[in-house]
C-alpha cells in the first residue's frame, strides 16, 4: 500500500458524549443561537427548527447528493421570520455547540505520525452533518492536521458515501492508484464506497461488535493498519 485515506467521525476524532444522530441536542444547540442572536423563542419557533433540521439529519434521511450550511440555517432562520445574512453567524454558533466536546482519539496521532515517517501520503474524506463548511471540518482536524495531506468533505465533492467520486477525488488528490490505498473508515458507506472504488476497504471496528460489510481488513485499533502498510 501506498497511501492511507481515513474517514473523520468515530475513526479519528470523535465528539465526546455525543450519539451519531443529534437530533435529542438540537434543542440545546438551537437556544444557544436564539439567545446569541437575541431572538425571541416560543416553543413553536423551537419545533420548527427541529423539524428543519431533521429534513437534513442524514441518520433519518438518507441522501447521496449535499448541501451547505448556509441553506440549512437560511431554512431555520427563515422559519423564526428572519431574513438577511445572518445564516453563516447561526451555522458557526450551532457547530461550536458540538465541536467544543471534538476529541481525537489517543490513538491517532501516533499511527498519523507513523505513516508520515514512512512516507506514506494521507488523506480524510468526510460527509459532514448539516452541510458543516470545510472551516469548521478543519477545526475537527486541528490536533493530527500536521499529518495530513488532503481533507476532502462531502460538501466539497457535492455526494456523500458511497458514491465513489470522494473516493476517486482522494485516490488523484495524493497521486496514488485506487488500488494501492487503504481507507479507513467506522461505518458501512465506507466500506461499500470504498470496495466499487477499488480501494482496500478497512472496518474500524472499536466497539468489537460482530459487522461483516464486506470489508477485506477489520481493526480494532488505528495501530494495527501499520501492519498492512
Amino acid at each position: 500500500m501506498k497511501a492511507v485515506g481515513f474517514d473523520l467521525g468515530d475513526t479519528l476524532i470523535y465528539y465526546e458524549n455525543v450519539p451519531l444522530s443529534w437530533r435529542n441536542l438540537y434543542r440545546s444547540a438551537l437556544i444557544q443561537i436564539m439567545q446569541a442572536m437575541q431572538v425571541r423563542f416560543t416553543e413553536a419557533h423551537i419545533l420548527q427548527a427541529e423539524q428543519v433540521l431533521s429534513l437534513y439529519n442524514t441518520r433519518i434521511y438518507p441522501r447521496d447528493f449535499e448541501v451547505t450550511d448556509l441553506e440549512v440555517f437560511d431554512k431555520v432562520l427563515a422559519a423564526w421570520g428572519i431574513s438577511g445574512r445572518k445564516a453563516d453567524e447561526a451555522a458557526s454558533i450551532f457547530f461550536s455547540f458540538f465541536q467544543q466536546r471534538s476529541k481525537a482519539y489517543t490513538d491517532a496521532a501516533t499511527v498519523l505520525k507513523e505513516l508520515k515517517q514512512r512516507g506514506l501520503p494521507v488523506g480524510i474524506l468526510t460527509d459532514v452533518p448539516y452541510g458543516m463548511s470545510m472551516k469548521y471540518v478543519q477545526q475537527d482536524v486541528e490536533p493530527v492536521r500536521e499529518y495530513i495531506d488532503v481533507i476532502l468533505s462531502s460538501v466539497e465533492i457535492g455526494y456523500r458515501k458511497p458514491r465513489t467520486e470522494g473516493f476517486i477525488r482522494l485516490a488523484k488528490e495524493l497521486g496514488i492508484a485506487k488500488q494501492n490505498m487503504l481507507y479507513v473508515g467506522n461505518e458501512e458507506k465506507d466500506i461499500i464506497g470504498a470496495n466499487q472504488s477499488g480501494m482496500v476497504s478497512v472496518l474500524m471496528n472499536r466497539d468489537q461488535l460482530l459487522k461483516n460489510w464486506g470489508q477485506q481488513i477489520t481493526i480494532r485499533s488505528l495501530t494495527e493498519i501499520l501492519n498492512y502498510i
